[in-house]
């Protein structure tokens, strides 16, 4: 058989015309073609049958071809495109970031410029903003529309420092620094010197499909993603290359979407499903290979007994096809990633037309291709055909596949967003993050901090942060004898809002305890106590609903909601009174705030909204205390709102509830100074609903008590009698 030899010049018109990438890459995989790069030599280690630098894309135009990214007629032809061709990144990709404005869609000064000050009206001059509220919120909100249109309200990912696979290199291709994931993988054998020198030439980011070897001596799809060092600087980066002075100019930043192929966090988004040690395997077997079979085969079990450990593997999980099941664990292996984010890489990548990549989105959902097909509103038969040109462009042969390279997609299209890489790394200190399906298919995310042994304790979070309970209230609940288990209520941090609950048509508080009594019933936990960091609605309604599950509770500086009568200041009082007095304003608000929700701003933030309150202003000097808050509300940055605003709008418009006299076992602690409230008020308020309990002013302590005082508020919760 003769050996087929294509020469850059020639291959994309030639390909595009009479080949699919599968015929390809059998040629490949059986060394009958390789590629012959004229010009330039190839890497000494790159091994040869892998495609890296068949069709590259350059800036130089082919006979007879149009230039990249302009196929015509896209839509309805899929483009040939292969493993080892690169595309720009348009803004669509991008998610409006320009080489020219600072990486916002309308100019990135303007943008942080008109944020910075809309915030210093709110954080400079409260008890101007508060009147203003007072007399003309519905002008608030036109002025807020005016001002920030959806290109500021942006969301970003949120991403473990383990899934970035990042390198920067020289103009000839060369690491001069990598992350680890970078290095463990060997993934400078496919840097592609001529992509590198496109890229220092033109200023434009690319992106390359590479095939790359894989642990059985296959092929995996793997997308790496080029940008001029001086451009990339706004990417989510590792410190390994955000510290590096060349990012001055005269390098490339490399990406790769390897991350979903590795064992180390493939197996932590199994263990937060609570997978067991086989049906971890199986599934990271299934989303390396592609198919059940082949993972079977891999690990040298029966197919039956791979299907029925995968079924019980997506029950867990809460999925019932295997594509979500892909979807949702590589996901995961990734961090926490906005929805939405794939299809505009998608069509760019691998040419995909609009349509095609909806497609590929809802089948990576878990949708079945019927089902997607009536979504799309297309017929079976045009879906079936979408769906085979799919699978030739992506080189994949399995919905499972497809999953995985349409999570990776939306992986580098975040990744390289524009967010001045602050937004998006998780902290260094670990959450023991897990998930459980709700019976409707979404999730409630909670964590156990240990020890089994401990009396369980449910830390309950505020309106205003997330499931994170700050390190020291870990320690002295667990010195005291506790558990500590939080959980993020439906529409906070990881855990899914409910289907159907439109903010303000129904009491968010009472709808969370179904999680709680869900959770307590699956961990076999009979009673537990209840430390709450403000939410004490939530307790409220978790005592009303499940009185024999609750023992003691010790509230922490509790939250009254919003009268008319009562007395705001600073920031967050003016915020509050906003939000009173035009509930519309708490999602338009929250949505603008997160989007700049940087460690640095929400430390800056924090300095002026407790510039009322010594001991809170004391306690932010504190690093480990700035870092616990930032982990607390981090996850607004990711577009997870919906809990803040419904509680939010539950707070503005509620009535004050009615006496509960029969707790006696609760403990309610309050700060001597609180930056939003007056303690005198926040006592009355709560004494007339809580009759009987304990009601304990702290001296010198503000609003951060559960974090300041953590020792006191463990002692509080073993002073109380247990039942």
């Amino acid at each position: 058989m003769p050996e087929y030899i294509i020469k850059d010049g020639q291959f994309a018109a030639i390909a595009r015309r009479l080949l699919r990438f599968r015929h390809l890459q059998r040629l490949a995989v059986r060394g009958r073609i390789r590629t012959a790069n004229f010009g330039r030599s190839p890497p000494p280690d790159r091994v040869e049958g892998q495609l890296p630098a068949m069709g590259r894309f350059d800036d130089r135009p082919w006979p007879g071809v149009e230039p990249p990214c302009t196929f015509p007629g896209n839509e309805s032809v899929c483009p040939e495109r292969f493993i080892g061709m690169t595309s720009t990144l348009p803004p669509s990709a991008d998610r409006g970031r320009r080489a020219d404005d600072g990486g916002f869609g309308r100019g990135g000064e303007f943008a942080v410029a008109g944020f910075h000050s809309a915030m210093r009206r709110w954080l400079d001059n409260p008890e101007t903003m508060i009147e203003s509220a007072r007399t003309a919120a519905d002008s608030i909100e036109h002025d807020l529309g005016r001002d920030f249109g959806s290109e500021e309200m942006r969301i970003y990912p949120l991403l473990s420092p383990d899934s970035l696979a990042a390198a920067l290199v020289d103009m000839s291709g060369q690491v001069v620094a990598a992350s680890p994931v970078f290095v463990a993988e060997k993934a400078e054998r496919y840097i592609d010197p001529a992509v590198v020198g496109q890229v220092l030439r033109t200023g434009r980011t690319c992106v390359a499909p590479v095939a790359i070897e894989s642990g059985d001596g296959g092929l995996d799809p793997v997308i790496f993603a080029y940008g001029a060092a001086v451009q990339a600087a706004s990417w989510i980066l590792p410190s390994e290359i955000r510290a590096r002075a060349e990012l001055a100019g005269g390098h490339v930043v490399v990406l790769a979407t390897i991350t979903s192929l590795r064992a180390t966090p493939l197996k932590a988004a199994c263990e937060t499903f609570g997978l067991t040690g086989l049906q971890t395997r199986v599934a990271m077997a299934t989303i390396r290979c592609g198919t059940i079979k082949q993972a079977a085969a891999q690990l040298d079990i029966a197919y039956d007994t791979a299907r029925e450990t995968l079924s019980e593997a997506m029950r867990r999980v809460g999925v019932d096809r295997l594509p979500a099941l892909v979807a949702s664990l590589a996901s995961l292996a990734f961090g926490v990633l906005p929805e939405g984010y794939a299809a505009g890489l998608l069509e760019d990548i691998w040419g995909l037309s609009s349509r095609q990549a909806a497609l590929a989105s809802l089948i990576a959902e878990g949708l079945s291709r019927d089902a997607a097909a009536q979504r799309l509103g297309v017929s079976r038969a045009t879906a079936k055909k979408e769906l085979d040109r799919i699978y030739d462009c992506l080189g994949v042969s399995s919905a499972a596949a497809l999953a995985r390279a349409v999570i990776e997609a939306q992986a580098l299209s975040c990744t390289t967003a524009a967010t001045q890489g602050q937004v998006a790394l998780a902290h260094d200190h670990a959450e023991p993050l897990r998930m459980m399906p709700r019976g409707d298919g979404t999730r409630i995310a909670w964590s156990d901090y240990g020890p089994a042994s401990g009396k369980p304790v449910l830390v309950v979070h505020s309106s205003m942060t997330s499931r994170p309970v700050s390190r020291a209230l870990v320690v002295a609940l667990q010195a005291a004898g506790g558990r500590p288990i939080a959980i993020d209520r439906p529409g906070f941090g990881m855990s899914d809002p409910f289907h159907g609950m439109e903010p303000g048509a129904h009491d968010p508080f009472a709808i969370a305890t179904r999680d709680v009594v869900s959770l307590c019933s699956k961990l076999r936990i009979p009673a537990l106590d209840v430390v709450a960091r403000g939410g004490a609605q939530h307790v409220l309604a978790l005592a009303d609903a499940a009185p024999e599950l609750i023992d003691r509770v010790v509230l922490v500086n509790p939250d009254p909601h919003t009268e008319d009568k009562g007395r705001r200041w600073g920031p967050l009082g003016a915020v509050k009174e906003a939000y009173f007095r035009n509930p519309r304003l708490v999602a338009m608000m929250v949505r603008l705030i997160s989007a700049h929700l940087t460690p640095e701003r929400v430390a800056r933030m924090m300095e002026r909204s407790f510039a009322g309150s010594p001991p809170d202003l004391e306690a932010i000097r504190d690093p480990q205390v700035r870092s616990d808050y930032y982990r607390a509300v981090r996850m607004f940055a990711t577009g997870r709102v919906a809990g803040y605003v419904n509680e939010q709008i539950a707070m503005a418009t509620a009535t004050r509830p009615a006496p509960r006299p029969q707790h006696c076992r609760w403990t309610v602690l309050i700060g001597e100074h609180d930056a939003l409230h007056d303690p005198a008020d926040v006592r009355a308020y709560w004494q007339e609903v809580l009759p009987r309990a304990k009601f304990v002013e702290v001296m010198g302590a503000g609003r951060l008590l559960a974090m300041t005082e953590a020792d006191l508020v463990a002692r509080a919760l073993t002073g109380i009698p247990p039942r």
